[in-house]
């Protein structure tokens, strides 16, 4: 007992130092460590350096200092808010003197106000990408401790942030510094910024790789300077072969370089037999740039360069001036309750299994990706496709001004941040796109012309279903499959491909949700095995349709801020729809399927199976007790057939004897209110169970950006016999609620109203609900049959109009008012209760635009 009390204690006092607000918990990972002895990415010469500013951070809400924690940094926070992240650090006065001192950030989310010494040194606009801060060096301090502020503001919306607020399979989203921060030293004269590209000539076999270098001088004179300055400098850039061999090396450039000034260098060097970048043969060259001082070295700058082309034409898409397909998957990065956060080795751990499994390419999903990454793409073979995580977009905030403007200052730091890695020649600008939406194509057009004018990439975009048309800057275009098979798209996408170019379209996201497991075969949807063979279809559509690629949409399950109807309830709000499950342990058979087909293995064969029926015997068990329930009800006696046929034939004469007081049975009347509430359950939780793998359903309530209203339908939709417990209890509410509501509104009227008179009203009234026993009984099959579906629900929602009617019907009579009167009141009362629940989530998640946006992409409207 003792040590369990112990441990209870130990766990609050944890839970206590993590939470510095309500609702606010920091996670960090376990025993990080920034994996500096990656010299060449961290750049880290015998010129340069790196002081690492992660561990421990101080971080309070804005405005309570005294509410202060300690955390570590990189960690992860759940909410949102402001707050102040502090850290001190020392540094000599040679450091200061000697160097230029960068701050580098890995990625932080959302917007924040750097300070350094209590002075506003950059204001990061907002989203988790890396970014670079040049330290003033008169606001350093070498003789005490500096103190880095970070005042960090975390809160998503509907307009304003990237990504959006509503997220369909978007990975969980947390606030806080998420990457390293470290300090990057370099030396006063230095290569402070190294533009290379390449170009190969295939005719003559040999590749140009121009380098465009920007020296700085930062050296500052003291005043106890003496020695004449010395400005004369000299550079040599050497390329060193994937073997480590000198192939090619620049004369010696000598240059005079003042202080507090730059110098652009440019040099142009040849590689013959170039040693071309390809998923076959990851082989990378090293480009070295140096800057001497009378022979001593100043600073050295070494860079990896991939020597590849990728180009696409009308016909096909081209890798090295041969035809290449994109046989690809996407990839976000997602590890548990820690969302992006992940260490150095569980990055290369989740690259490899990528390449083992035979991609060749891999699509950094609705996220910013850790720069690692890139270079890991490069090491193991594999083309990147980062992607500005923007997915939906409505179209009256694609045609906003200021939305422009923030996207392309997103772009902006995405491409400054990503510029150095030679592999990063593919850029996904968004997600879920409408091509007859000329509020989106114009949106494209402006967004692909700006890329295309800061670094010379392909540019794609990603559209909804099969549905693309051209747009000027757009080089791919891909489009999306969801729960559907490949063959049912076949002729839209040959179309498509005849309107567009074969070379130009690609399979961007295929989606299969497994929501229900394994079962015996593929004949059952949403298992494992029809996932397997939803795969295999689509790898053979590729190959025979000569796609430029296809994207498998994904390898590990992830988890949202969302919970998912089509992908399953889950109460970590975990998307089954990976290759590999989230903890990466089990493989699915898609895996294994995809693995054979791609690697040219033995082929995996996927069992039939027989169809079961995945009706819910609840329904039955319900609908029959039910039955019993009324027919007890109906031979109790002779008045509730008599009360029964009155409500139900002739409502004004019952409602008239529930106003004048005449005997109504309690009894009666409390067991038709449980009898109704239930069978109202049963309804609902048919339609529920019905729509928890419709694809237009869950983005429709996507639309409102409630979290809680996603977890609370797929919960019920996915466990029938809760839902129709809890919809029991939700309808007893509401009809007692109902009860209250009338009498309330009886203050106004001048007949005085009974709250047993109210209860009659209201119970009676919904008296026609019972009708609908057998129907509760078959729904659900009649539904899944999909023979007269629209039919179904439009008699359903005259049915609930009906029992409307009747009640306002009986309200009237029991207030003995007039009835226009009533009516007018009753619909001004509704209508004000749906305004306010629309204002509300119009102001919160702009909830019109996007179930707008919802209906166009689903054909509606």
């Amino acid at each position: 007992m003792k040590s369990k009390l112990f441990l209870l204690f130990l766990q609050i006092n944890v839970l206590l130092n993590l939470t510095i607000y309500p609702q606010i918990v920091f996670r960090d990972l376990p025993n990080y460590r920034l994996n500096s002895a990656d010299m060449l990415f961290f750049d880290i010469t015998e010129t340069r350096q790196l002081l690492p500013l992660n561990g421990q951070w101080k971080v309070f809400p804005k405005d309570e200092p005294g509410k202060a924690v300690n955390i570590n940094v990189p960690s992860v926070f759940k909410g949102s808010g402001e707050f102040i992240f502090q850290k001190k650090f020392n540094l000599s006065e040679q450091q200061i003197k000697n160097h230029k001192i960068d701050l580098v950030f890995f990625g932080l989310n959302y917007s924040a106000d750097i300070s350094l010494n209590k002075i506003i040194i950059y204001r990061h606009t907002g989203g988790d990408l890396p970014f670079i801060i040049k330290l003033p060096r008169d606001i350093l301090k070498s003789d005490g401790e500096n103190v880095l502020s970070v005042s960090l503001v975390y809160n998503l919306d509907s307009e304003n942030t990237i990504p959006l607020k509503q997220r369909f399979f978007f990975p969980q989203n947390f606030g806080g510094i998420i990457r390293d921060v470290y300090l990057h030293l370099l030396p006063n004269i230095n290569l402070q910024k190294t533009d290379i590209t390449s170009a190969i000539d295939f005719k003559s076999n040999k590749a140009t790789i121009v380098i465009k270098s920007q020296i700085a001088n930062n050296e500052y004179r003291s005043l106890n300077d003496t020695v004449p300055e010395k400005n004369l400098f000299s550079m040599i850039t050497q390329i060193f072969s994937p073997d480590g061999r000198t192939i090619a090396v620049t004369d010696k450039k000598d240059f005079e370089l003042k202080r507090n000034r730059e110098i652009q260098i440019n040099n142009s060097l040849i590689i013959s037999n170039p040693v071309l970048w390809s998923p076959d043969n990851p082989q990378s060259y090293l480009v070295r740039q140096e800057i001497f001082r009378d022979g001593m070295l100043v600073d050295r700058y070494d860079q990896s360069v991939a020597v590849f082309t990728l180009n696409t034409t009308d016909e096909n898409l081209f890798l090295n001036n041969k035809i290449f397909g994109l046989n690809g998957v996407s990839y976000i990065p997602s590890f548990k309750t820690f969302g992006s956060m992940m260490t150095y080795a569980q990055m290369e751990a989740d690259i490899q299994k990528i390449k083992d499994t035979g991609f060749n390419s891999v699509r950094f999903a609705r996220s910013i990706p850790h720069p690692y990454f890139l270079k890991l793409c490069e090491t193991y073979g594999l083309i990147p496709i980062v992607e500005l995580p923007l997915a939906n977009v409505p179209e009256g905030l694609a045609n906003s001004t200021n939305f422009l403007a923030r996207v392309k200052n997103y772009l902006n730091l995405l491409l400054d941040g990503y510029s150095k890695y030679s592999l990063f020649s593919v850029l996904n600008i968004g997600s879920s796109f409408i091509a007859k939406s000329e509020s989106h194509r114009s949106f494209l057009n402006n967004i692909s012309s700006f890329v295309k004018a800061k670094r010379n990439v392909l540019v794609s975009a990603s559209f909804f279903r099969t549905e693309a048309n051209l747009v000027d800057g757009v080089d791919l275009y891909g489009i999306e499959i969801f729960n559907q098979s490949i063959n049912d798209f076949e002729n839209d996408i040959k179309s498509l491909q005849e309107k567009i170019g074969k070379g130009r379209v690609f399979i961007s996201e295929a989606t299969y949700t497994a929501s229900i497991g394994q079962t015996d075969g593929y004949v059952n949807d949403y298992s494992f095995e029809a996932q397997a063979k939803f795969f295999e279809d689509l790898l053979n559509f590729a190959i025979q349709n000569n796609l430029a690629g296809f994207f498998i949409n994904t390898m590990f399950d992830l988890r949202g801020d969302y919970a998912s109807l089509t992908s399953g309830f889950d109460p970590d709000n975990v998307y089954k729809i990976g290759l590999i499950s989230e903890n990466r342990k089990q493989e699915r058979l898609a895996y294994k399927v995809i693995s054979a087909k791609l690697r040219n293995a033995e082929r995996v064969t996927i069992p039939i199976g027989a169809k079961k029926d995945d009706a819910p015997m609840i329904f039955i068990v319900t609908g029959l007790l039910l039955a019993l329930i009324m027919g007890v009800l109906v031979n109790s006696g002779k008045k509730f057939r008599e009360d029964a046929s009155r409500a139900l034939l002739r409502p004004y004469n019952f409602f008239a004897d529930v106003r004048d007081q005449r005997i109504i049975s309690a009894f009666h009347s409390i067991y038709l209110a449980l009898v109704i509430s239930l069978v109202n359950a049963l309804i609902v939780a048919n339609l529920l169970y019905y729509l928890k793998t419709s694809f237009f359903f869950e983005k429709f309530l996507l639309s409102f950006g409630s979290p809680a209203i996603m977890s609370a339908v797929s919960y019920l939709a996915w466990n029938p016999f809760k839902a129709i417990v809890w919809l029991f209890i939700i309808t007893i509410m509401i009809l007692i609620l109902l009860m209250l509501l009338i009498k309330a509104a009886a203050f106004f009227v001048k007949t005085k109203v009974y709250l047993s008179s109210t209860f009659f009203t209201v119970v009676w009234s919904f008296l026609p609900i019972i009708l609908l026993i057998p129907v509760g009984i078959i729904l659900y099959r009649v539904l899944n049959a999909d023979i007269a579906n629209l039919y179904i629900f439009i008699s359903l929602i005259i049915i609930k109009l009906w029992l409307l009617y009747r009640l306002i019907k009986g309200i009237y009579v029991i207030y003995d008012a007039n009835p226009s009167t009533v009516y007018f009141y009753s619909v001004v009362f509704i209508l004000s209760i749906i305004t306010i629940v629309m204002v509300y989530y119009e102001v919160n998640s702009s909830v019109v635009e996007n179930i707008l946006l919802t209906l166009k992409q689903f054909n509606i409207i």
